[in-house]
């Protein structure tokens, strides 16, 4: 079973991860070229173009101009993002096979890197897939970002739970993936006054619970994700699809 969860705008590169063997990213010549024409842009381009503050814009600058090319620099995807999705995710309780399980098992789609493994070495960056900055970033990775998912999926066992954004599981051509690949998308929603609907903010940690819940559990079965009860969700079969897995609280 591979899981895939988008990027967050948000990173630690202050907190030291902890110690495990590093890998590279697939694609860091691409990351690479990218960033090189990420360094033409001034701050004041970058709050116009991507409309955020100054400072966020002065952050992004200053992320451009100290990334490195030489293999080995950067932390742990695993460890860097922060925000939502990863404070429930909660990657700083995992051991060494919970580690394990996350690095064969979990993908994570980014605007710059592609796809990541989760102990691929990444630096600090801003970007996302609809930027201003760089225009058809889905047409730069979605080949490359569908065949490493394809042959990651024929590895596993042709099932993908799909813990991403919308935005970002766009980068996945679903049309090329192997016919009998499976695609799970849980959904989860929040009842307010007797009716249930989607909450962005509540999604978000949902899905850093169901990915923490997968990989603490190691499961590979992925009828056993209906067994999900974090703070309060629980599967609902009524409001579920074949493939769209409805948890309701």
């Amino acid at each position: 079973m591979q899981i895939v969860l988008s990027p967050s705008k948000t990173i630690d590169f202050h907190t030291p991860a902890p110690s495990f063997e590093t890998t590279q990213p697939l694609f860091a010549s691409t990351a690479n070229r990218l960033m090189a024409e990420l360094r033409h842009f001034t701050a004041e381009e970058i709050a116009l173009r991507e409309e955020v503050s100054l400072k966020i814009a002065f952050a992004s600058q200053e992320y451009a101009h100290s990334f490195s090319t030489m293999p080995g620099c950067g932390k742990p995807a695993l460890f860097a993002y922060t925000g939502n999705v990863y404070d429930k995710l909660h990657p700083a309780t995992f051991g060494e096979n919970e580690v394990k399980y996350a690095q064969e098992h979990l993908r994570i789609f980014s605007a710059l890197y592609g796809l990541l493994r989760p102990l691929d070495l990444i630096q600090a960056y801003r970007l996302d897939m609809n930027s201003q900055l760089i225009e058809g970033l889905y047409d730069v990775w979605r080949k490359p970002v569908t065949e490493a998912a394809i042959k990651a999926v024929q590895a596993d066992d042709n099932v993908l739970v799909n813990l991403a954004s919308a935005e970002y599981f766009k980068l996945l051509d679903v049309k090329k993936l192997p016919a009998g690949c499976r695609i799970i998308t849980p959904v989860f929603k929040q009842e307010h006054h007797g009716k249930y609907s989607v909450k962005s903010l509540y999604a978000k940690q949902a899905r850093g619970w169901m990915a923490h819940f997968i990989i603490e559990n190691r499961i590979t079965d992925p009828e056993y994700l209906q067994g999900f009860s974090e703070e309060g969700y629980y599967f609902c079969p009524e409001m579920s699809k074949k493939n769209e897995w409805v948890f309701i609280r």
